[in-house]
């Protein structure tokens, strides 16, 4: 996605209760990817489970969101 990092699940669980997965609740392994959904609270999730999850549930606030940053200029890194 264009405006969501993923990182590294934390090493300590509690800090985010991230055990599971907040979409498909499945375990996260030591090394998953993790991310969140900006759009709503479904707490933080497999990277591949937010693809799906945003595109699947949140494409018109998306869209509108692609729309406000259309003609922003790209960083020198991007």
């Amino acid at each position: 996605m264009l405006w969501r990092e993923p990182w590294l699940k934390p090493l300590i669980d509690y800090d985010l209760n991230s055990e599971n997965c907040g979409f498909c609740k499945g375990k996260f392994n030591g090394l998953s990817f993790v991310t969140s959904c900006e759009f709503c609270g479904i707490d933080i999730m497999h990277d591949k489970c937010a693809n799906s999850h945003i595109l699947e549930s949140h494409m018109s606030e998306l869209k509108t969101k692609i729309v406000q940053h259309k003609d922003k200029p790209l960083h020198d890194f991007q």
